[in-house]
């Protein structure tokens, strides 16, 4: 009914302004006819700002200036009237410069369009004057895609609904920065449009996606949508049998892929679940994308029951897989002597090291009682020999008694060891 009743105001404004003109002509009121002073410039705005077209013009008489919105077919004003109901349109007048104003608050995007100024002579006189009204680009979201969850293999499209005037374009990037794989022999690092089609998707294709909205009137608007990709567990172990001995600790690793993220855990070959405990210890380690998994157990101080089979398991809704690792005992360690650590073990292995520099390396060391019952010429024979090969003051029979050469070998091998023992420490 409103409407009804607005368009019937125009079309009668319409016809007074047709009956004023035929009525000026028939008079022959009007000597000269109007001419425009000026054209009309063009005006290129944001949405909501304010706006004024100036129309000039001179020997006017009694003939009368009109606004009309061409696009819309409506007359806004005649002369000082305002005929439109559009609260947000004015007119004024400056009648020194004969300029008549044409004032749009607020501009929207539907105000866009030829404005005219036209003069009621017998042939209308018009010019006219364009409003570009620019408005940012904004996203549309119940338009656009939300976060997608796939399974793998699967075919999807991603819709980016972008506004604005002139109308926005709409580039596809990935967020990680990584290419677009649009099937699997194109990709590309950027897509332009608003629907974004990815064919036979897999776990590679999982990751945030930009859609970039832009017309070249900031700001840019954007919008993230999340691609997830369910696939069931994958496993690869490094090394499945592991020797070690008593004693040790050992690490064992699976490493899983999974999405949704699956439930790692760990058991013995007789299927008795593993827990976190002073024997062992499990680690999970999120790798890079965050649906790899390292899973990590380590069995401290190996005992005859820490040997045999263990299972690494990983299961998500999709699906279910697990690996073994078997743990055998490699023997014991070799064995080699400890060092001395006594002064007497210390005394002892010098001794033995000086022995062992005797001229014949197959004799065995004199125990100090067969020394001690050393007598007649084989008895010094035996000492020179040993004299020389300690490089020890030779000692005659003349020179003292065998007592006194039992008192010099001995105390050649004291000194031999004490230079020994210096040389030593």
């Amino acid at each position: 009914m409103a409407g009804g009743t607005r368009w019937r105001a125009v079309a009668m404004a319409y016809r007074v302004w047709l009956l004023l003109t035929v009525a000026q002509h028939v008079k022959g009121v009007v000597s000269r006819d109007p001419i425009f002073l000026a054209e009309i410039q063009n005006q290129t705005v944001s949405e909501g700002r304010n706006v004024r077209f100036a129309c000039r013009v001179d020997n006017l008489g009694s003939h009368k200036v009109a606004w009309i919105h061409y696009e819309n077919s409506a007359i806004l004003t005649v002369s000082n009237h305002v005929i439109t109901r559009n609260d947000r349109i004015t007119v004024s007048r400056d009648k020194r410069q004969n300029t008549y104003y044409l004032h749009i608050r607020n501009v929207r995007e539907t105000d866009t369009g030829k404005y005219m100024c036209q003069i009621n002579t017998a042939s209308a006189m018009t010019i006219a004057g364009y409003l570009t009204v620019v408005v940012p680009p904004d996203i549309v979201d119940n338009e656009s895609s939300n976060d997608v969850i796939a399974q793998e293999g699967s075919d999807i499209k991603l819709r980016c609904r972008a506004k604005g005037s002139p109308r926005p374009i709409v580039t596809w990037k990935r967020e990680d920065g990584q290419h677009i794989a649009i099937n699997k022999s194109t990709t590309v690092l950027e897509y332009q449009g608003e629907v974004l089609r990815l064919s036979k998707v897999n776990r590679m294709d999982m990751g945030a996606y930009l859609c970039i909205a832009s017309n070249g009137h900031p700001p840019t608007v954007s919008k993230r949508i999340l691609v997830s990709v369910d696939f069931p567990p994958m496993l690869w172990i490094p090394h499945q049998l592991i020797g070690a001995n008593r004693g040790k600790t050992v690490v064992l690793e699976c490493f899983t892929e999974a999405h949704p993220t699956s439930l790692n855990y760990w058991t013995r070959g007789d299927g008795n679940m593993i827990y976190d405990s002073m024997k062992y210890r499990i680690e999970n380690r999120v790798g890079n994308p965050d649906y790899k998994i390292h899973m990590l157990l380590t069995v401290r101080y190996l005992e005859e029951d820490d040997f045999g089979t263990y299972r690494c398991v990983a299961k998500n809704p999709r699906g279910e897989t697990d690996g073994t690792i078997k743990i055998y005992d490699s023997g014991p360690p070799p064995t080699s002597p400890p060092p001395p650590t006594t002064e007497a073990e210390v005394f002892e292995k010098i001794n033995n090291q000086v022995w062992d520099r005797s001229e014949n390396r197959t004799r065995k060391r004199p125990n100090p009682q067969a020394v001690s019952d050393l007598n007649g010429e084989g008895e010094e024979l035996d000492l020179r020999e040993q004299e020389r090969s300690l490089n020890l003051p030779a000692i005659s029979p003349s020179s003292g008694s065998r007592g006194d050469s039992h008192v010099y070998l001995l105390a050649g091998l004291a000194g031999t060891a004490c230079l020994l023992w210096a040389r030593c420490f």
